[in-house]
């Protein structure tokens, strides 16, 4: 049954400006998922994600060639250095004042185009800009195509707005008719660095981009301990944002079942502009880069692999998220890229990571052609909108099964890694508890019982003894601490 509409239009910042490195203000009333923290670019950069992530590696396989990204936002300004020559098109789902406006113009500059400025140009910028020497943002997927919806407005009291051809002013229904259309225009990726209420249309919009084989992909609110729409449609990517330690910073979401993935999203070059104009060096924070930066990933991983549908992607991504072995210890952890022998592969999300750090420099290295075609973020559960059978119908695939797969499961029961060294099925990510981030843990119950069963005892089963070993699924216990040092969340011991 779907929910009664929330008439108020309530949207999270993602983004808050400051200056001179202050403090991140908390979330406010607006449009936006996440919040620049500027800081000076001489002492933070803000390109260190692209080293930890591999970008250049990912970009040696896929740069997002043929591949359409859709940016849902506010109004653009097209002209910056990024993104000349990159935006396809550019288009409005909002009118001007009165019911008779004709629709308002999806370019700006200034304020009000900077955030959807900087979400494109994070997603397929150029490289030249207005920092020292023409540098400027360089894209995750620099050779795709940017097609562009302004959903939303602020009006002369700063309130964000939307005006509709029926008379309606709600935001939320411009983000959902944008996605829409961005289905119908022939998106391959959709990305949403907006959170907002729930609204009628947005379950249909959602089923119509999966049917158009288009992956959705959506921010967070700030400072918040649940998800908001439309990350918290069943089978969209709600990201978070992690910072250069693999962290969740403190303007993070504080957990939510919706969270599918996490992602580089403080102290990210992502640009600004103030009475001077576009300046492409400033260093920002907020969940909005981060869903950007996973937009773009899965469009560089989309042009590698043309072939492949977007459940098929969606599977490489999900088994694929960054870990490795603790530097100390057995046992594993949350990373950028997958490091390490026989690594895990994920059986949960969990509240502070979701399924993990996305990882597209390994994920791009998977054949996903014999992976399976449902979509792996969709949610079992009565109360989830769109439903599963919704999602798998959408996708024309069979009725559901029981564990909430769109089709029946073919995934092997060893993964194998980008190098090619079969991985063991995974530990399952630990959804409760106290100030430490995920846990990365093997069923190390059953694995007792088996062994002692055997008459093997229990063995501890570290790293490998020597580089050229044989692999072999890893059916030991394995064990992390709650905190570390690096990595993992609350290594100071907060509650993320």
């Amino acid at each position: 049954m779907r929910r009664a509409r929330v008439p108020a239009t309530v949207l999270a910042l993602a983004l808050v400006a400051t200056t001179g490195g202050a403090a991140a203000a908390s979330a406010t009333a607006g449009t936006l998922a996440g919040a620049p923290d500027r800081l000076s670019a001489a002492a933070s950069p803000g390109e260190w994600w692209r080293t930890a992530m591999g970008v250049d590696e990912l970009n040696r396989r896929g740069t997002g060639q043929g591949v359409t990204v859709a940016v849902i936002d506010g109004p653009i300004d097209a002209d910056v250095p990024e993104l000349r020559g990159k935006v396809d098109s550019s288009r409005s789902l909002c009118r001007g004042d009165g019911y008779d406006a004709p629709l308002r113009s999806p370019s700006a500059t200034g304020k009000p185009a900077e955030h959807a400025t900087s979400m494109a140009a994070l997603i397929a910028g150029s490289g030249k800009g207005t920092g020292p020497g023409g540098r400027g943002i360089r894209g995750v997927a620099p050779d795709a195509t940017i097609r562009h919806y302004a959903a939303f407005y602020r009006d002369a009291k700063d309130r964000p707005t939307c005006p509709s051809v029926d008379g309606g002013d709600s935001v939320d229904e411009g983000m959902a008719r944008a996605v829409e259309r961005a289905a119908s225009d022939g998106a391959d990726v959709i990305s949403i660095s907006l959170v907002g209420r729930y609204d009628d249309e947005i379950v249909d919009a959602l089923l119509a981009a999966y049917r158009a084989d288009a992956i959705v992909v959506a921010g967070t609110p700030n400072d918040a301990k649940s998800g908001m729409w439309p990350g918290e449609g069943n089978g969209v990517l709600a990201v978070t944002s992690v910072d250069s330690a693999g962290r969740i910073p403190e303007f993070g979401i504080k957990g939510s079942a919706s969270l599918a993935l996490a992602a580089p999203g403080k102290d990210v070059m992502a640009g600004s502009y103030d009475g001077s104009g576009w300046h492409s060096d400033t260093v920002v924070s907020g969940s909005s880069i981060a869903t950007a930066i996973v937009a773009g990933g899965i469009a560089a991983m989309r042009s590698a692999h043309p072939d492949a549908s977007a459940g098929q992607i969606l599977h490489a991504v999900k088994d694929n998220v960054g870990l490795r072995e603790k530097k100390s210890g057995s046992g594993y952890e949350t990373w950028f890229r997958r490091s390490g022998a026989d690594l895990p592969t994920v059986r949960s999300a969990n509240p502070a990571y979701g399924w993990g750090i996305f990882d597209p420099a390994d994920a791009v290295e998977v054949d996903p052609s014999a992976l399976p075609k449902d979509n792996p973020f969709v949610r079992p559960g009565k109360n989830e909108e769109p439903t599963v059978q919704q999602v798998a119908t959408s996708m024309g695939l069979p009725a559901s099964t029981s564990t909430g797969s769109a089709s029946p499961s073919t995934s092997p029961t060893v993964s194998a890694t980008p190098s090619g060294t079969p991985a063991a099925q995974a530990a399952p990510a630990v959804r409760a508890g106290g100030p430490g981030g995920p846990p990365w843990l093997l069923l190390g119950a059953v694995v007792l019982v088996l062994l002692l069963l055997a008459g093997g005892g229990l063995v501890l089963r570290g790293r490998r003894a020597a580089a050229g070993a044989s692999p072999t699924p890893t059916t030991s216990a394995t064990t992390t601490s709650t905190t570390t040092t690096d990595g993992a969340a609350s290594a100071e011991g907060r509650n993320h």
